[in-house]
C-alpha cells in the first residue's frame, strides 16, 4: 500500500504551532533516532511529549518512508554501524496508520541494505500482521529488536495503556523469534512495591533476552505533574538535573535481581543493553567504569567481549581534532587519558554531541557541561542517579 505523507518541501508552518516537533533524524544519547511520524495518541503522565503538546493527538507522517531513509543516509550523524530507533516521538503500535507506515520504512531499510540493527519501542499490542512484517524483515538480514516498556504502573499514570497486551507481547514476539529487550523505566512510588516488581521481572526474565532499567526522567515543566504521584520530588533536591530518579526500593529491586533470576541480564545503561543484544563490544567508554562493575548485572563471556576491545589503542589526538572539528567544536581544548579510555573536554557540550563523539571515537567523552540540552541527560553523558527514600520504604 501507499501511505501519505507530508512533502519535505511544505513549510513548517503547515504543522500545528501548539505542538512542538523535534527534528526527523537526530543523535539520542545511545542511538540514532528516526522521527518521521510525531504525536501520540496516548496520554502517559511522565512522557516528555505531554508538555511538548504530542500526546492525545494524531500522529502526523512528515515524510514518506523513501524520503525517510534518503534524510537518514545524508545526515551527518549517520553511521553504518549506529543502532536506528525508529519513531522516538510516538508509540508506532498505537494506531494502524503507523503500522502501515512502519511495515513500508522496514522494507525501505531492506532494499537499501542497510546493515544498521533497528530498536522498535511500545507499550501497545503488536498485531500478528506486525509481528509478521518485522519477522520477514528480520529473515531478509534486517536487525530488528523489540524494547517492550513494561514497568507494572496502573491506569492512572499509564493513560490508555493496556498492561494485559503489554505481558500478552512477550511470548508472542520470543515465539516469532523476535529479539525482546524489557525496558523497566520509568518508576513511580506505587509500582516499587514487591508484588508489582517481582511479576514484571518475572515475565520478563521469561521471554526477554535482557532488561533495561532506568528510573523517572524529570523535566522543570513536568515536575508538578509528576508530583501528584510521587509529591517527595517537589521537596527533593536535584531531580531536574538527575540521569534519573529512583524511588529507593526499586532501586534496590533491580540491584538484586541476580537472587531471582541468575540468568537474567539486567543493565542500567542502555548503551550496554544494546551490546548484548548484538553481540558487541561497548562503544560508549562504560566498561570498566562504575555502572559496568557495581551495577550492570552483565554476563562473564559479554564482560569479555568488551575486555578484548578495552585493549585497542586509542585515536590519536590528531584523529580526535578531525572528529571534534566536524562536530563543530574545532577550538575547544581536550585531554586524553588513556588508562580510563577518556576524552576529557574544557567547553559545554550538548548531549547529542557527547554520544555522537562517544561513538566517533569508541571512547567515554567527559564534558565541563550540557548547555541548554538538559532533557537528554544520560549517563553516557556523566549525568548521576538520584535515589529517593519514600513513605513507608
Amino acid at each position: 500500500m501507499t501511505t501519505t505523507a507530508r512533502s519535505p518541501a511544505e513549510p513548517v508552518g503547515l504543522l500545528d504551532p501548539r505542538r512542538e516537533w523535534t527534528p526527523v533524524i537526530d543523535q539520542h544519547a545511545s542511538w540514532l533516532a528516526v522521527n518521521s511520524i510525531q504525536g501520540c495518541p496516548k496520554s502517559c503522565d511522565y512522557c516528555f511529549l505531554k508538555q511538548r503538546g504530542q500526546t492525545r493527538v494524531r500522529p502526523v507522517q512528515l515524510h514518506t518512508p523513501a524520503e525517510t531513509v534518503r534524510l537518514l543516509l545524508d545526515s551527518g550523524l549517520y553511521g553504518p554501524d549506529r543502532t536506528v530507533a525508529l519513531f522516538t516521538w510516538t508509540d508506532v503500535m498505537a494506531v494502524r496508520a503507523s503500522r502501515d507506515y512502519l511495515a513500508e520504512l522496514l522494507a525501505e531499510f531492506v532494499a537499501a541494505d542497510l546493515p544498521n540493527a533497528v530498536v522498535l519501542i511500545t507499550k501497545c499490542r503488536v498485531p500478528a500482521g506486525t509481528i509478521e512484517a518485522i519477522r520477514a524483515v528480520r529473515a531478509a538480514g534486517l536487525r530488528v529488536i523489540v524494547y517492550l516498556s513494561y514497568s507494572g504502573m496502573d491506569a492512572d499514570i499509564e493513560v490508555g495503556v493496556r498492561h494485559d497486551q503489554i505481558r500478552e507481547n512477550f511470548p508472542a514476539l520470543h515465539a516469532a523469534a523476535i529479539p525482546v529487550v524489557h525496558y523497566w523505566r520509568p518508576a513511580f512510588p506505587a509500582s516499587a512495591t514487591i508484588e508489582v516488581m517481582t511479576r514484571v521481572l518475572d515475565t520478563a526474565a521469561r521471554y526477554s533476552v535482557c532488561t533495561m532499567a532506568a528510573g523517572l526522567k524529570v523535566e522543570p515543566e513536568a515536575l508538578d505533574r509528576l508530583a501528584v504521584h510521587w509529591p517527595e520530588l517537589l521537596t527533593t533536591p536535584g531531580v531536574i538535573d538527575a540521569e534519573c530518579v529512583y524511588p529507593a526500593p526499586f532501586w534496590e529491586f533491580i540491584h538484586r535481581t541476580t537472587d531471582r533470576h541468575p540468568g537474567h541480564p539486567v543493565f542500567h545503561t542502555n548503551a550496554c543493553a544494546l551490546a548484548y543484544v548484538l553481540g558487541e563490544a561497548d562503544r560508549f567508554g562504560i566498561y570498566g567504569g562504575r555502572v559496568c562493575t557495581q551495577r550492570n548485572r552483565c554476563p562473564k563471556p559479554q564482560r569479555t567481549v568488551c575486555a578484548a576491545r578495552a585493549d585497542i589503542a586509542l585515536p590519536s589526538p590528531d584523529v580526535v581534532s578531525v572528529v571534534l572539528e566536524r562536530r563543530g567544536l574545532a577550538d575547544v581544548s581536550f585531554e586524553l587519558v588513556s588508562d580510563r579510555r577518556e576524552l576529557r573536554i574544557e567547553a559545554a557540550v550538548p548531549n547529542r554531541v557527547v554520544s555522537a563523539l562517544t561513538q566517533d571515537l569508541g571512547v567515554r567523552v567527559v564534558v565541563a557541561g550540557q548547555g541548554s540540552d538538559a532533557y537528554w541527560s544520560s549517563g553516557t553523558a556523566g549525568a548521576r542517579p538520584l535515589v529517593i527514600k519514600v513513605a513507608d520504604s
